[in-house]
């Protein structure tokens, strides 16, 4: 039941004719000329898809599958382009073979951290191709702006050294046990779930936490995104 992206496309024409109605055409082509568009895509396409679904697997190669992604993200940008986005970021992955959920299944992992180099790698090999496809859209599309945002490297460091950004703990998460749980299992009812949340990078075994959140936003401010201040 995910939304895919011809969907959010379909809502995004939807909230442009009600934009419209609303302060008139002049006005609405200018608020979406110059809005800021934050794509972010991949983590789930990887861990809740290629790695999880042996279909994916067998009917891609994961350079294919990437190639695939690749695709899409640029098909999608190309047709919010052409209605009139013109300030876009593109949201790289993180350093997912770290994340609790990942660690936790990675039981013969040997270089000590727990987590799945394999993964990490995929990640990076990613990043270089969506970085690769933001030079090539800057190139051939008149008058729009992508910039690619990165978060592996600043993420990479709060996981190795999470003391040195305020962190107690980076290897589980404040949710229960702090390796499966995620959702609903992660609500103040839990009597698991940490008191302090602000100590760990991750909230549940798949998400930061606010304050990892918040670094992270900062660091794209001063690296990607403060070309459109």
């Amino acid at each position: 039941n995910v939304i895919p992206l011809w969907k959010e496309v379909e809502y995004y024409k939807d909230y442009q004719t009600k934009l419209k109605s609303y302060v008139g055409d002049s006005k609405a082509k200018s608020i979406i000329n110059e809005a800021l568009y934050l794509i972010s895509l991949g983590t789930n396409d990887f861990l809740e898809n290629y790695y999880t679904i042996p279909s994916t697997r067998s009917k891609y190669t994961i350079d294919q599958f990437q190639d695939f992604l690749i695709g899409l993200v640029e098909n999608f940008v190309k047709e919010i382009y052409g209605l009139g986005a013109r300030k876009i970021s593109l949201t790289g992955l993180p350093p997912m073979g770290c994340l609790p959920l990942e660690r936790s299944t990675n039981f013969f992992n040997g270089n000590g951290d727990g987590c799945m180099d394999g993964y990490n790698v995929v990640a990076l090999h990613f990043n270089g191709k969506l970085s690769g496809l933001v030079e090539k859209m800057n190139k051939e599309m008149k008058g729009i702006r992508v910039v690619f945002s990165n978060p592996y490297g600043v993420f990479m460091q709060i996981i190795k050294k999470p003391s040195s950004f305020g962190f107690e703990v980076a290897s589980v998460a404040c949710c229960a046990s702090g390796m499966f749980e995620m959702g609903y299992l992660c609500d103040v009812l839990n009597p698991f779930t940490c008191s302090d949340a602000s100590k760990y990078v991750f909230w549940d075994s798949f998400h930061p936490t606010q304050k990892t959140s918040q670094i992270i936003s900062d660091y794209f401010m001063k690296h990607s995104l403060h070309e459109f201040l």
